[in-house]
């Protein structure tokens, strides 16, 4: 008898404990702003929170590049928990991806995120010449969700 009630507790502990029982929640992305400096400098700006690791997050991510150059492929969050890249690079802010991955821990996590001007019901707004210094200046109105 208690060697089926230790095996028991076993198999529960250990079930308990796989990866197919952690539980895989959206990334959340706020705060969003992009900017285009006529100094020839670009910039995003964002806060990311992630409910499957919150004692990481949220946390700021920020690259700055050479407007006419791709952005370093192995930008990190603040925290270095998450790469921060442009798959398909970016251009001018009208339309890209920004792809986060996780860089440790049981829930493997790699996801895009994509943010165009032109696509009916946007929320990611931009304006030319909003300030003096600054080609373009772009936000994203609200949270957007990506799905883990």
């Amino acid at each position: 008898m208690k060697f089926t009630t230790l095996s028991l507790l076993l198999v529960t502990g250990t079930a308990l404990a796989s990866p197919a029982n952690v539980r895989s929640e959206p990334l959340k992305i706020s705060d969003l702003t992009a900017n285009a400096s006529k100094d020839g400098t670009a910039n995003i700006h964002f806060s990311l929170t992630d409910p499957n690791y919150p004692d990481d997050t949220p946390t700021d991510c920020n690259t700055i590049w050479s407007w006419n150059s791709v952005p370093n492929e192995n930008a990190r969050c603040l925290g270095s928990n998450y790469y921060l890249r442009f798959p398909d690079g970016i251009n001018q802010f009208s339309k890209f991806t920004i792809e986060l991955e996780r860089v440790s821990g049981p829930i493997k996590e790699k996801v895009q995120a994509s943010f165009s001007e032109s696509a009916p019901d946007t929320k990611w707004e931009c304006k030319e010449n909003p300030t003096d210094g600054v080609i373009k200046r772009c936000y994203y109105n609200g949270v957007m969700e990506v799905k883990v």
